[in-house]
């Protein structure tokens, strides 16, 4: 049987390219990506666009050959991969939210730079859907304290898990615990500090956030 990706595994050799940098490049497990060079697989659809990116190839060529629209192989003539550069930095935006309007609105106040690397290691969504904010109150104590930063994904609109969420509650941006209970269809909004009471929702499908909670970044004073 004919292996479809053998002029890749070649293309990577002459460039020096193993097999856990493609992995690391394309936050892939290892052995898929041996897998596909070994001709037992091809790339899935959420790996095409950052696959071609790297590898320095067409985006259509790599599509439609990937995918066996075409048996055309991509160029490769002049071309070799783009190794991610180490050390390199991704920015998020810092932000405090204006609740005078019915929706808050997030205002960039500064810049904080993570490695690229470590970013990755905590969310596989666009650096754009990140925001960084500094917590205000004790209602979340000891998880969360006055002035610590957390790290929110704005992406997160429809909470589909437990966790740490930023929510809207009369007119007041809070961070709380969100806890499904899918046996009784409701859920509650809980504060970690015990001086709060639980908040009972009883259609948790229409509850809606401002994002999810997917780091803290601790202040010790």
């Amino acid at each position: 049987m004919n292996n479809k990706w053998t002029w890749l595994k070649e293309y990577m050799q002459k460039n020096n390219i193993s097999q856990g940098d493609v992995a690391n490049a394309l936050q892939w497990q290892k052995t898929r990506v041996s897998e596909l060079l070994g001709g037992k697989r091809d790339f899935p659809v959420n790996k095409v666009f950052p696959a071609a990116k790297f590898f320095n190839l067409d985006l259509e060529e790599f599509t439609k050959y990937n995918s066996g629209i075409s048996r055309e192989i991509p160029s490769t003539d002049n071309k070799c991969p783009q190794k991610r550069i180490a050390g390199a930095l991704t920015e998020i935006d810092i932000v405090n939210t204006d609740n005078r309007n019915q929706e808050p609105m997030f205002q960039t106040i500064g810049r904080q730079l993570i490695s690229t690397d470590i970013f990755r290691l905590l969310t596989s969504s666009a650096p754009t859907s990140i925001k960084a904010m500094i917590a205000r109150g004790d209602a979340m104590q000891p998880t969360v304290c006055d002035g610590d930063l957390i790290w929110v994904d704005i992406s997160v609109k429809t909470p589909t898990s437990d966790g740490l969420y930023l929510f809207m509650l009369k007119g007041e941006v809070f961070v709380k615990r969100l806890q499904l209970d899918n046996f009784n269809h409701s859920a509650a909004i809980i504060s970690d500090n015990p001086l709060y009471p639980p908040i009972v929702i009883n259609k948790p499908d229409k509850l809606s956030t401002l994002g999810k909670i997917i780091s803290i970044t601790k202040t010790f004073r």
